[in-house]
């Protein structure tokens, strides 16, 4: 009985290990082509000298009419050209069916004539960085948005996409089973005071079921996952708001060997 313990601790290490390896080959093949795609992208950019502190959209966003004669990079026109770009970069389930254009992706424009507030939302991370926030999603009792760097520093500014760990639970014979996920819209809302992303996800209108998860923005600009609760009865015990921290719901840490994938992915992400 001990021997057969024995051999498989060891077969499970050793599964671990092989594991972390492919994963870890895995992340420098694409560091390496990423390095070699961002040194070609650097060649085709340069210094904007742009330095503003806020962006409002659509105001500071968008195409403006101007004589010929007019060859100056605008900081509008730029912010409008990362837009674009941005489009093809989206999730593919967000509710933007009825915001459409004429090429099959969201019109801006079109989005904001079926939402009550703007669609777009920008924070100052630091002198010519943005935060950009995109709805995606406002059902009866749970809205999510999409999370964007925007970066007018350089002339084509940059955008990317962020994307967030994050966990399905299931209630099994010897607990909960936790099953890791990554999606680029479950977050709720963004704290700018604290750089914080909050994804609440409840499991019925009243709050008192669901999964809670706070992020914070890393120095890198990359969100990292630092609180994980959840509650799984929906008993009508311990509801809580949106805004409210769940405290009265199990917290969970996250599973080691998801947690590591995750990372790897994160830093190469760093250098898309």
């Amino acid at each position: 009985m001990i021997s057969y313990l024995l051999r498989f601790k060891r077969f499970l290490f050793s599964l671990i290990a092989l594991f972390c390896v492919i994963s870890l080959s895995f992340a420098f093949y694409f560091i390496g082509g990423n390095k070699i795609l961002f040194k070609q992208q650097e060649r085709n950019s340069f210094h904007s000298g742009f330095t503003r502190s806020s962006i409002v959209w659509p105001g500071d966003c968008d195409y403006y009419a101007r004589s010929p004669e007019d060859k100056e990079k605008h900081p509008e026109e730029i912010c409008a050209d990362a837009l674009n770009s941005l489009r093809r970069q989206l999730p593919k389930d967000c509710e933007y069916n009825l915001s459409l254009g004429e090429d099959g992706l969201i019109d801006f424009h079109r989005l904001a004539e079926y939402s009550s507030d703007s669609p777009i939302r920008f924070f100052r991370l630091s002198e010519g960085e943005f935060l950009g926030e995109l709805v995606c999603d406002v059902s009866v009792y749970n809205h999510s948005f999409v999370y964007f760097l925007y970066d007018e520093r350089t002339i084509p500014a940059k955008t990317k996409v962020l994307t967030f760990t994050a966990y399905n639970f299931e209630a099994v014979s010897d607990g909960v089973r936790m099953t890791g996920f990554e999606s680029q819209h479950i977050v709720r809302f963004y704290k700018p005071e604290t750089k914080e992303f909050i994804a609440f996800i409840k499991h019925r209108g009243m709050g008192d079921c669901g999964r809670y998860f706070r992020y914070q923005l890393s120095e890198k600009k990359r969100p990292i996952l630092e609180e994980i609760r959840a509650k799984l009865e929906c008993n009508g015990m311990h509801s809580y708001s949106a805004e409210e921290i769940p405290v009265e719901w199990t917290q969970y840490e996250a599973p080691l060997v998801f947690s590591l994938l995750s990372k790897i992915l994160s830093w190469v992400r760093e250098l898309e």
